[in-house]
């Protein structure tokens, strides 16, 4: 059986930006016979390695404390926008663009909640409007690579990225989603590459640990694979990417009972996400399967006859 992997005042001005809307911010595995992951017991405790994201409550005590500061409704709109609730996200950018109409990140913001919200229209004139603003803001240019992969623009989306990987502050998440298209086009080594170049600007990049992994596994690296897995669970315990590939692995070496554990918790951990979905068909096929073994398993040989 084959099961689908997957593969997020100014600080400095645009680097808390970025780092605010993307710094948080999958092909059939082959047969292979190496050795099986390691199981739960032996792998080592997982720990967090940085500052978890702004909570809701946290960033609307900001916004009531500072309500004139930009970066406090861009706090906002990410909280918003990490809880899916897309509306009030959107009218914390808007009062952001309002405070500020020159803000290249409240227009791409912007876009990137109408792409939350399935407006495409709305969400490209937002983000073109950001590169008007400012041509060499690299999150707007990422942000329209994100645009164009929605549409299917492939090709556009790898110049968009490529010219945000070319911008300051160097942005990790361009790299990443550049990886990501170019695995999608076959170009497995240009992939590797990108997903390297992210990791190199942030080791905890959980997006490009996990894609440089699916990378290795579809090269038949499988140890190298399910490290990376691990490594991605060592900075987000809860990622459930990670824990439905390394579900996949377990799938893949025949050790079913690890792989359900896995993609049950993964579906633990949101089931409504797309990743749960996957989780709980690969549950629901695999336990399938295993019934129907059971079912129709017969004893090696026939009964002898009893000795008279």
């Amino acid at each position: 059986m084959n099961f689908q992997r997957h593969s997020s005042a100014r600080l400095n001005g645009r680097i808390a930006a970025l780092f605010a809307l993307f710094g948080l911010l999958l092909p059939p595995a082959p047969a292979h016979s190496a050795a099986p992951p390691k199981s739960q017991a032996d792998m080592k405790p997982v720990v967090r390695k940085a500052p978890p994201p702004m909570t809701v409550a946290e960033a609307e005590a900001l916004v009531q404390k500072s309500p004139k500061d930009t970066n406090a409704y861009l706090a906002l709109g990410g909280a918003y926008r990490r809880s899916r609730r897309y509306p009030q996200a959107l009218e914390a950018f808007q009062k952001m663009a309002a405070l500020d109409p020159q803000n290249s990140t409240a227009r791409y913001s912007l876009g990137a909640v109408y792409m939350d919200m399935n407006r495409p229209k709305d969400a490209e004139r937002e983000i073109r409007k950001a590169i008007a603003l400012s041509p060499k803001d690299p999150g707007a240019h990422l942000q329209l690579g994100l645009w164009y992969v929605s549409q299917g623009r492939n090709d556009d989306a790898v110049a968009e990225f490529k010219i945000a990987t070319t911008l300051p502050p160097p942005l990790p998440e361009a790299w990443n989603k550049l990886g990501r298209v170019q695995a999608e086009l076959g170009q497995t080594a240009d992939a590797v590459a990108s997903y390297k170049k992210a990791l190199d600007i942030d080791s905890t990049n959980v997006g490009a640990l996990n894609n440089l992994g699916n990378s290795y596994y579809g090269m038949g690296k499988i140890p190298e694979a399910t490290a990376l897995y691990r490594k991605a669970l060592d900075f987000d315990p809860k990622n459930q990417e990670a824990i439905y590939n390394l579900g996949v692995a377990f799938a893949d070496a025949q050790i079913y009972k690890e792989a359900l554990n896995y993609w049950r918790q993964v579906a633990a951990i949101d089931s409504s996400t797309a990743v749960a979905q996957n989780a709980k068909s690969s549950i629901e096929v695999l336990q399938q399967y295993l019934d129907q073994q059971k079912a129709t398993a017969a004893p090696s040989q026939a009964p002898a006859p009893a000795a008279h």
